[in-house]
């Protein structure tokens, strides 16, 4: 009874440190990461080599000599325990969702860097001190060594190894994008900054292929040109034949070409570079008194649009198709005079050499008839050390999973021992 009374008087920041502390730290974290950030508006560069791997190289040490050197200090106990692990998580897992919630771009614009959250302060605060109290109780597990701890430390070295690898290799990412025209072998790419590049390997451009959503019909206020986003049938796809009401209107689909061009008074089925959808409509109201015919399309670089008015505010509209998937087929030369045909496609690269190739953009103006092709070609050496982390972490939870359910126990007595 004593001992609970003791434990329930014990002041803040007398150790050992628990949920308390460890999530007053890592907020404390957080407070000083958005106050540097706020002042400074930096953008936090990635370092390249060899800047990063001795970087890299100096954290680990520091963990080793904390680990060697000050294994028994309650400071050392507590980066390796539960409580700083589980706050650390938290502050990570806040950020990530900051990343979901706010579209982001390059550089941070806004105060606190919510849109570039990965070259903020507050990301790289939150990454040291995760990759701290991670690295810190792997290493706990590590020395002395324990067979029963292999599956945890695959595990936690693992994600160690893939995450620092993936921060500390963001520098060394190589990024080139390559314009391709039928008829002109490529071999030259560019990167962000403008700088051009020769590659050993050629890329001639044999065809753009692009597949297509049906096209949806929209509603369109001709004051503003802004397209109603709400309700069920506000964006609805094309099909001849289809009846539908919206905002008291009968809408009827009375016919529809996926491929077609403006002949003057229609629209007739071409099979030609630029024909686009189109389709017939009908529409009918009471009130007000409707009741109108006529054809719209979206239009292209080769034929005319139409819209269907209804009345002084409003007409129907046909939006441009989106793309399904698109992709590019070349044929590949290399400087061995060798050469092969590949298909590039968006999250599908094609590997040359220690580059990998992927279809990034078109010619928008064109769509699936342009004649660019866009590609990227990234090549990041630290990759295999990032695969090597995911790999660990497989064979971790494999070793787990076949061990069985010892591990739990393990694991409330290594707690016990850090508390």
């Amino acid at each position: 009874m004593s001992a609970t009374h003791n434990k329930e008087k014990r002041s803040m920041w007398s150790f050992p440190w628990n949920y308390r502390e460890s999530f007053t730290i890592a907020l404390s974290l957080l407070l000083i990461s958005l106050l540097l950030q706020s002042t400074t508006r930096a953008c936090i560069e990635p370092v390249s080599a060899p800047f990063n791997l001795i970087l890299g190289i100096l954290f680990i040490f520091i963990i080793i000599v904390l680990q060697l050197g000050f294994r028994t200090t309650s400071f050392v106990k507590w980066l390796r325990s539960v409580p700083a692990s589980v706050s650390a998580i938290s502050l990570m897992l806040l950020l990530t969702v900051v990343l979901g919630v706010f579209p982001q771009k390059e550089r941070p614009e806004t105060m606190f860097g919510t849109d570039a959250i990965l070259s903020s302060w507050p990301f790289l605060i939150a990454q040291i001190y995760f990759l701290l109290t991670l690295g810190m109780c792997t290493i706990n597990r590590m020395f002395p060594w324990k067979t029963r701890n292999i599956g945890f430390i695959l595990n936690h070295l693992g994600l160690f190894i893939a995450l620092g690898s993936g921060i500390l290799g963001r520098g060394d990412v190589q990024r080139y994008t390559m314009e391709l025209r039928r008829g002109q072998p490529e071999w030259r790419a560019v990167d962000k900054q403008g700088s051009m590049k020769d590659f050993p390997f050629a890329f001639d451009l044999q065809s753009f292929d692009m597949d297509t959503y049906p096209a949806k019909l929209g509603l369109a206020n001709i004051n503003n040109d802004k397209i109603e986003q709400k309700g069920t049938n506000a964006l609805r796809t094309l099909v001849k034949g289809d009846n539908y009401t919206f905002n008291n209107l009968n809408i009827q689909v009375i016919d529809y070409l996926e491929n077609s061009k403006f002949t003057g008074e229609k629209y007739d089925h071409v099979n030609e570079i630029g024909a686009v959808p189109s389709a017939y409509l009908r529409v009918r109201s009471e009130n007000p008194k409707i009741d109108t015919t006529g054809w719209i399309s979206c239009g292209s670089f080769n034929t005319s649009y139409s819209i269907l008015p209804i009345d002084q505010k409003y007409a129907l509209v046909m939006l441009r198709p989106e793309a399904r998937k698109f992709s590019t087929s070349v044929n590949v030369y290399y400087k061995d005079k060798s050469s092969e045909k590949a298909t590039i496609e968006v999250n599908k690269p094609y590997t040359a050499d220690s580059w990998n190739v992927y279809q990034l953009s078109y010619d928008e103006k064109y769509g699936k008839y342009s004649p660019l092709s866009i590609i990227e070609l990234v090549r990041d050496p630290w990759l295999p050390v990032v695969y090597l982390g995911v790999f660990m972490m497989i064979l971790g939870s494999v070793y787990i999973i076949l061990k069985g359910a010892g591990g739990s126990q393990e694991f409330k007595q290594e707690k016990d021992n850090e508390l």
